[in-house]
């Protein structure tokens, strides 16, 4: 419908009273309809907000859907306030129902729909299946809100409507009842489902209505606009479900012993934590005594610690070296000097290299630099090195988890998650905090694919099953900002034992890649 005498809807959202929520008794949501049987469709959410109050729809156990004017994301993606969602048999005013806080919120820019992450998942509650085919005119959609009614402010229940479907247009529906009925405020963000063998399935969101019939309305009119959310099973995927990550090879993990030896070890289950190793049966050098360090490509950066009488190359020498599993290593040419200060216990930690080969540090002045070597000139990009960043000496330990990806621990074991973007210039990811307790390592590396490895931490051993120092495996997801399932002592996955005699412990950073 196309309502005259208005260049606009009225939104659904609703702002609360100073003070709270009045007194929920037993009522209708939306202006007319039914109120939603007991044990019927768990789904429908009730989000709240200091200010304001409004409806969703659970669409998996950790994320819900509903309109953008519900709810706004802060830079780090966090609600601008507080805000908490109450899923499953809702009752305002027994208490029950499924409640948790909203720890995410991300928006899409082309119509009325963000998405929110549950700070804990709701186990238990049947989420709505997602709707896959456009709503075409006459089609009947079931509307559900937990806003206003014709006599109630804040009903305890929540209500729902059929509503016929009079135009789609693009990413918005159309739609009015035969008797009137109308969304109200406190529906917004609410679900307009049809029903396929029984099935729920999500088609659209409550945006704007002439809100007939409601509560200290007077308007005449009826109707509303419904946002689209079935072509959106993309978006929302991308944003719910963890990236894949794809190791084709395995993880090349090299161990520098305290005699200076070399060791390659092939961690088999990168991409999921399983215990299988390809264990080597000898060193392939010797000499490794300084701050290895792992590169793509079979790429073995070795910041060279002196020997005494008769090595050639001081403390702090810079040598690349390539090994190739088929004809050995190559190389072995100093490619600069002075890089000594990564030698000592301050700084070894604050060294790291990504699945491009660029080496990141943390220099003596705070500032976070790259240096990038050009295999085909075999000479470096950036001879002085780039300054991305400033303020890193609060970091002891940074690990390279991809292009550009950076993790940065504290002294107190807090880490921190970064993403720069050298097309653009730009972070497309800083400062996000992703866990504590990450003191316990001595050294933390990785493969790639935002997978991080920890050693030196005390656990059970997952051969032997005694107690003893650890190798723990952790992978963390951007894009759902969650950590794969630990194992039972909820620290990561153990899949090694041992691994706290090395000197140094790194992985090939090209192991690993996010798929897609």
């Amino acid at each position: 419908m196309h309502p005259r005498g208005r260049t606009r809807l009225t939104a659904l959202s609703v702002t609360l009273l100073a003070g709270g929520l009045l007194t929920a008794t037993p009522a209708e949501a939306l202006s007319g309809g039914t109120v939603v049987p007991v044990g019927t469709h768990p789904f429908l959410a009730r989000i709240a907000t200091p200010a304001k109050a409004c409806s969703g729809a659970l669409i998996d156990p950790s994320w819900i859907l509903t309109s953008a004017t519900c709810l706004t994301a802060g830079s780090a993606g966090a609600p601008t306030e507080a805000a908490t969602v109450v899923v499953g048999d809702v009752d305002l005013g027994t208490g029950a129902g499924f409640t948790a806080k909203l720890t995410k919120v991300v928006r899409r820019t082309d119509r009325d729909v963000v998405l929110a992450k549950l700070e804990k998942p709701a186990t238990g509650v049947q989420p709505i299946a997602l709707g896959t085919t456009a709503p075409q005119a006459g089609d009947t959609l079931q509307v559900a809100g937990f806003g206003r009614t014709a006599t109630e402010w804040v009903p305890a229940r929540p209500r729902v409507a059929p509503f016929t479907v009079s135009g789609v247009n693009g990413a918005t529906v159309t739609v009015s009842s035969a008797d009137g009925t109308d969304t109200c405020k406190g529906d917004a963000g609410g679900p307009a489902f049809r029903l396929a063998g029984g099935t729920a399935q999500l088609v659209a969101l409550s945006s704007t209505s002439w809100q007939h019939g409601c509560l200290d309305v007077t308007e005449t009119r009826s109707g509303g606009t419904e946002t689209r959310v079935d072509d959106l099973a993309g978006w929302i995927r991308d944003t719910t479900v963890p990236t894949p990550v794809s190791c084709p090879e395995g993880a090349a993990i090299w161990t520098a012993r305290a005699d200076g030896s070399l060791w390659r070890y092939v961690h088999l289950g990168p991409a999921d934590g399983a215990v299988s190793w390809s264990q080597p049966s000898s060193a392939i050098g010797w000499g490794w005594d300084g701050r290895t360090l792992a590169g793509k490509g079979g790429v073995i950066w070795d910041i060279h610690r002196n020997h005494g009488s008769g090595d050639q190359f001081a403390s702090g020498a810079l040598k690349r070296w390539t090994y190739s599993t088929v004809t050995g290593w190559s190389g072995g040419g100093q490619v600069g000097n002075g890089w000594d200060r990564y030698l000592t216990d301050e700084y070894q930690r604050r060294i790291t290299v990504d699945e491009k080969n660029r080496i990141f540090m943390i220099d003596d002045q705070g500032r976070l630099k790259y240096y990038l070597w050009n295999d085909t000139t075999g000479s470096w990009v950036n001879g002085a090195g780039d300054v991305l960043d400033t303020g890193w000496s609060r970091f002891d330990s940074i690990t390279a988890a991809g292009d550009g990806v950076l993790y940065a621990r504290k002294p107190s074991g807090e880490m921190f998650r970064f993403e720069y973007d050298f097309t653009a210039s730009a972070w497309a990811d800083k400062d996000r905090a992703v866990g504590v307790g990450w003191q316990m390592f001595s050294e933390v590396f990785s493969p790639g694919g935002d997978i991080l490895y920890g050693r030196g931490s005390t656990g059970t051993s997952p051969f032997d099953g005694r107690t003893g120092p650890v190798l723990r495996w952790y992978r963390y997801s951007a894009n759902t900002d969650t950590w794969a399932p630990s194992g039972p002592d909820h620290m990561g996955v153990t899949i090694g034992s041992g691994w706290n005699t090395e000197i140094h412990v790194t992985a090939a950073p090209d192991s690993c890649k996010l798929a897609g």
